[in-house]
């Protein structure tokens, strides 16, 4: 993470690379912060991953002209949502934030008709059941495609706040975005669900993006509180910005530490979820699926009753799954 911070100087990067060797350079390049290291020190060990990482940026920026056209012709509300989005917001340089695929998101009753316009328009849909009911999954040469319709798994959030995003949405750098507090809310949240705050699962440039947006951003912390405990997951935030504490002190952000106290749980439950982070148990118990679920995401809810909305959730799409890839029959052949 030293190259996220801008304290730490060039030389003392340099340093570190003499010292730590090739395994050193493998780690940080297969976390996504390989373009970042590049960018700072001029290395040739990053000079690999920069390339592909600033080639794929404009095969995507490419791509989202012909989105935007496409979507907004087909009369599809839309949002660009997470890296792609906020590297152009949060990266003077948007191309050395490594960026896999393009998220975007629209409204459950305009899902099949998203998808189907980007079909029309040579994309591969490739539905996955534990997927469906909520993104589907779309490609066409190296541009890679998560359509959602959901933030989250049904029944993670006490009321699915999509509607309410798309219509904060507002226009920037020639696609929709969301407004920058639903862009932080989504920050905060969906990796500590969807990537169990594991670093092999949510890549060093995740967290960066979190320390960049306190270090840089205006944000209307009032509302976020409002909304993460609207939603039942205050407990979710704190233990992401806990994780991104734990990854960036001594560097992180004065306002981290007053949030993670506005946030923090009650004692034994922050106890317990300190003790996981700090033991990397999401990252050690990444073959167990079962394990990250019930020993750490059901206790990111605030309540009893939503670890069972969760669950009764999870019940009702994987019942649902068979009507949720039919919807979709007529894209995949």
């Amino acid at each position: 993470m030293l190259a996220v911070f801008p304290a730490v100087s060039d030389e003392s990067l340099q340093g570190v690379l003499d010292k730590r060797g090739g395994d050193f350079v493998s780690l940080v390049v297969d976390h996504g912060l390989g373009p970042l290291w590049h960018a700072r020190t001029g290395r040739q060990e990053f000079h690999a991953s920069r390339m592909a990482a600033e080639s794929l940026y404009l095969v995507q920026q490419r791509a989202l002209e012909n989105i935007d056209a496409l979507l907004d012709g087909a009369g599809v509300e839309y949002v660009v949502i997470k890296g792609a989005a906020n590297r152009l917001v949060l990266c003077s340089n948007p191309a050395i934030r490594a960026c896999h695929d393009i998220d975007l998101l629209v409204s459950a009753s305009d899902r099949v008709h998203a998808a189907r316009a980007l079909v029309e328009h040579g994309f591969i849909a490739s539905p996955k059941p534990q997927n469906i009911s909520r993104e589907l999954e779309l490609a066409q040469g190296a541009v890679n495609i998560d359509l959602h319709w959901g933030l989250l798994r049904e029944g993670r959030l006490r009321h699915e706040p999509v509607a309410e995003m798309l219509a904060r949405r507002s226009r920037s750098d020639g696609i929709w975005m969301l407004h920058q507090d639903d862009a932080f809310f989504l920050l905060l949240v969906h990796p500590a669900f969807a990537k169990h705050l594991a670093g092999w699962d949510m890549g060093l440039h995740r967290v960066a993006d979190i320390f960049d947006w306190l270090q840089t951003q205006d944000t209307n912390w009032d509302v976020i509180r409002e909304r993460v405990d609207r939603d039942g997951v205050q407990t979710a935030a704190w233990a992401t910005l806990r994780w991104v504490q734990l990854l960036t002190q001594p560097h992180y952000a004065a306002e981290l530490g007053e949030l993670l106290v506005q946030l923090q749980p009650g004692r034994l439950r922050r106890a317990y979820l300190d003790r996981w982070l700090r033991a990397d148990l999401s990252a050690r118990l990444s073959h167990m699926h079962w394990a990250r679920l019930f020993g750490f995401s059901i206790f990111l809810h605030d309540t009893p009753n939503d670890a069972r909305r969760a669950l009764m959730g999870r019940y009702r799409a994987n019942s649902r799954e068979t009507a949720d890839l039919a919807d979709f029959a007529g894209l995949t052949g």
